[in-house]
């Protein structure tokens, strides 16, 4: 009977505290749930609204210019976008998927914020509707008006031409946001008052009503632009969005450590209730273990009694291995063996049991459907209650094909490129290390390989063409080298290949060599199926021999050297290295380093090429850059004008030439003869990328109080591969200043017509590669017809550059073209010596 008591309360005093342990695990559970974080399909529809905020916002916008620019009535879609702005706010405010955000504190004050600038702007586009009726009404009324007064001021022209300008600055007031010189009103608001006297009561009506819409629309104007930046978006929702996003990352944050902590407590509350359930007797440990960890675990749990027969697996167990328990219980471990172990491998794991009672490693096992895989296993033995030997085995196994997967994934980010597949720098190095500290009597070669237009490519048809590109020369080179070699990519569009021999002798690798970098020349001239694109294609090739030591820094310099001496003599070709190229290369690095210093020693000058009437009466000039070097002498732009691209000094020297073009500009302008003259300063696209651009201008126009219709500014069509809309809008800011646009060597780029009547040009510049040949190429003469009557429809004026005989220019003109610019009329030549030529044919 005592015996029975004292099992009976040791059972009923395990029982509780398994009751114990299922009520904490209850309790972390609950924890854990009361802190979850916004689920993705809440914070999926959260970022849907915000984005919905943010279009509509942004098309508020859009339709306040439309409206200002246009002076439409149709209120309809501003009326409907507001209103849904409105809805939007409505709805993060009030939809019950939102209430636990709602109680952020941060995210309810941002949203209040942004509910109050939608009211601001519902009662600023009311205020516009009104204002934009009123200046409706005066701009229909104005020209009428005008027409009205003209007749009365027939005789005296200076009146005349005054209420002309006047219209005319308040309409431009409205197209581009010219300010309105209000002097000019009011003077003629004056003069017409003093007229009016001697006039008849209806004649002074028509004056008075002039006067008085004409200041109707500059003061409306100037009330409108006011109410333009109320409508226009702001950082409100962003602000919103922001706090959003530090709550939600806040409520992440959260529940990272609440996982965290009730993964722990699991863990502590398996293993105390494992030590509850060993201590059970027999007849109750299979329920003990069945009800604590063994089918809650998500890994899989097998149970062997001490003979290593199957008593009990867990449901993990089944769905790792796809056996049930009925197929297993009373069979061996043995029925998962893969084959992939010898004896030996069991006898260790055995062995090591016996001696420490446990056992961790990895191991193929085989599931039921025959699939072989990777599997954490941990098996331990389970003491008898007196411990005179072994009662159970426990074995936990745990699928590890996934993390494997992640350990062959890692390698290849480490060592491969992920685009295309090939080995990367590091592999290659790594390759290259092995190579050169062993000892080998037969030469090696390196080919360093460089696309040739590859940046046209991308920048033309996309980086998803440019990547498909560099993913079919990679195969194609790949199918040219012997598997023992090694393809690598550098990275952009540039490939290294090591050779591991290529001859015992110099010219047997030189032949070698000069044989595989012919094949794939060819290979990469072949044409190129891109998706919907075709495209043909070259390369050029350096290649480096070596044998003796060498370091991999100067291997991988001498390669890169001989590939940019094949880009200097004309791509798609191939060089060896040798040490003339490396002496040029650091000539040129020389020079770099030169022209880094010679802004600052005032080593730059400025030459002018006339450019002329078709009278010859001189109009302005082209101005150009020299570098007067100390030791080197003159030299001329094509030997440093890359140079300024490349290091960036392009920005600060195009900035020190516009301000030298403006200041002489501005010493012209105070004499009569050169007051009108015209000076081209070309523009980089570089520099013309630069956001500073237009305020650098600005000020140079103020500092230098030049008319600014005298700075004509040349591009080139390649600015237009870069951001066309950027592009657009700084030469509209330009435009508005007073500047003037020049397109140059037109023809001869890249640029669509759609974009080319975007564009606020002034002028073309027919390229001299057309004008050489004039008389003689029947298709550049149908070339520069067309570039001219394209001009003429367009409203532009045409010069051609490169004139340099009478026959060209008589042929220009014979077609239309007035301008002209060439060493017909005069070569670049510095300052004294144009002043000197103005003299003498003097100007227009």
């Amino acid at each position: 009977m005592t015996a029975h008591h004292d099992h009976w309360h040791g059972a009923r005093s395990h029982l509780y505290r398994v009751l114990g342990v299922l009520l904490a695990v209850l309790l972390l559970v609950g924890v854990f749930w009361s802190i979850q974080p916004i689920n993705s399909q809440e914070h999926q529809r959260l970022m849907s609204e915000f984005a919905k905020l943010q279009h509509n916002e942004a098309r508020l916008g859009e339709l306040t210019l439309e409206l200002n620019f246009r002076l439409a009535n149709n209120y309809d879609d501003i009326n409907e976008t507001i209103s849904q702005l409105t809805a939007d706010i409505q709805s993060l405010k009030t939809a019950q998927a939102n209430q636990k955000l709602r109680e952020d504190v941060a995210f309810v004050l941002q949203l209040a914020r942004l509910e109050q600038k939608i009211i601001d702007k519902k009662n600023a586009l009311e205020q516009f509707k009104s204002r934009n009726a009123i200046l409706k009404n005066s701009l229909m009324f104005l020209p009428k008006v005008r027409d009205d007064l003209i007749p009365l001021f027939k005789n005296d022209h200076s009146i005349t031409l005054d209420i002309n300008r006047v219209i005319e600055q308040v309409l431009l007031q409205r197209i581009n946001n010219t300010p309105v010189n209000q002097t000019d009103i009011e003077l003629l608001a004056e003069d017409l008052t003093t007229f009016s006297q001697r006039m008849s009561d209806e004649q002074q009506k028509s004056i008075r009503l002039f006067i008085r819409h004409t200041r109707l629309v500059t003061s409306i104007s100037e009330e409108m632009n006011q109410l333009v930046p109320l409508l226009l978006s702001d950082d409100n929702i962003n602000a919103l969005i922001n706090t959003y996003h530090q709550y939600y990352q806040h409520r992440q944050a959260l529940a990272t450590v609440y996982q965290w902590f009730l993964l722990a407590a699991l863990v502590l509350l398996g293993v105390f209730a494992f030590r509850i359930a060993v201590r059970f007797k027999e007849n109750a440990q299979q329920l003990k273990l069945a009800s604590t960890a063994f089918n809650h675990s998500s890994e899989g749990i097998m149970i062997t009694d001490n003979q290593q027969r199957i008593i009990a697996v867990n449901p993990s167990f089944t769905l790792i291995t796809g056996y049930t328990p009925e197929e297993v219980i009373g069979n061996t471990p043995k029925l998962l063996s893969s084959g992939q172990h010898d004896k030996g491998f069991y006898q260790a794991i055995w062995q090591s049991i016996q001696q420490t009672g446990n056992w961790q490693g990895e191991i193929w096992n085989k599931r039921k459907d025959g699939t072989i895989y990777p599997e954490s296993l941990s098996i331990s033995s389970v003491p008898t209650i007196d411990n005179a030997g072994v009662s159970h085995y426990i074995a936990s196994i745990r699928d590890i094909s996934i993390s494997k997967q992640n350990e062959e994934a890692i390698y290849q980010l480490a060592f491969y490129d992920p685009l295309t597949k090939l080995p990367n720098r590091r592999l290659l190095i790594d390759r290259l290390e092995r190579k050169l500290t062993h000892k080998d009597e037969t030469f090696s070669a390196l080919l360093f390989i460089d696309l040739d237009n590859f940046k046209i490519l991308n920048d033309t048809k996309g980086h998803d063409i440019g990547d498909l590109m560099l993913i079919e020369v990679a195969q194609r080179l790949k199918e040219l080298v012997p598997e023992q070699d090694t393809v690598a990519r550098l990275g952009g569009d540039e490939f290294v290949i090591m050779l591991e021999s290529v001859g015992d002798d110099a010219e047997q690798a030189i032949r070698h060599s000069k044989h595989i970098a012919e094949s794939m020349l060819r290979a990469i001239n072949t044409p190129f199926n891109l998706g919907h694109v075709d495209y043909s294609g070259s390369c050029s090739i350096g290649i480096r021999l070596f044998r003796d030591k060498i370091s991999i820094e100067e291997l991988f310099k001498h390669a890169d050297t001989a590939m940019y001496e094949a880009k200097q003599a004309g791509r798609n070709r191939m060089m060896f290295f040798d040490p003339l190229m490396q002496h040029k290369l650091e000539t040129y690095a020389a020079l770099e380093t030169d022209i880094q210093q010679a802004l600052g020693l005032a080593q730059f000058e400025l030459f002018y090429q006339i450019q002329v009437d078709a009278n010859h009466h001189a109009t302005g000039a082209e101005v150009l850059l020299r570098w007067r070097h100390p030791e080197r002498g003159l030299v001329f732009p094509d030997q440093f004008i890359p140079l300024l691209e490349e290091t960036g000094l392009i920005v600060p020297v195009g900035l020190w030439i516009l301000r030298t073009a403006c200041y002489q500009l501005k010493h012209w302008q105070q004499k009569a003869p050169t007051r009108y003259l015209v000076l081209a300063v070309n523009v980089s696209a570089r520099q013309f990328a630069e956001p500073s651009l237009v305020n650098q201008i600005k000020a140079l126009l103020l500092e230098t109080e030049i008319t600014p219709s005298c700075l004509k500014l040349e591009i080139t069509e390649s600015i237009l591969l870069t951001d066309i809309e950027a592009i657009i809008n700084t030469m509209y800011q330009l435009k508005g200043l007073g500047v003037r646009f020049s397109m140059d060597d037109f023809g001869t780029g890249y640029s669509s017509l759609q974009y080319l009547k975007r564009l606020p040009l002034d002028q073309l510049k027919i390229d001299q590669s057309f004008v050489r040949d004039m008389g003689i190429d029947n298709n550049d003469d149908a070339i520069v017809s067309t570039i001219i009557a394209m001009a003429h429809s367009l409203g532009l004026s045409v010069i051609a550059e490169g004139v340099e005989t009478e026959m060209q220019r008589n042929l220009l003109l014979s077609q239309g073209c007035h301008h002209f610019q060439g060493y017909l009329f005069s070569k670049p030549i510095p300052l004294s010596e144009f002043e000197a030529l103005l003299e003498q044919i003097g100007s227009h």
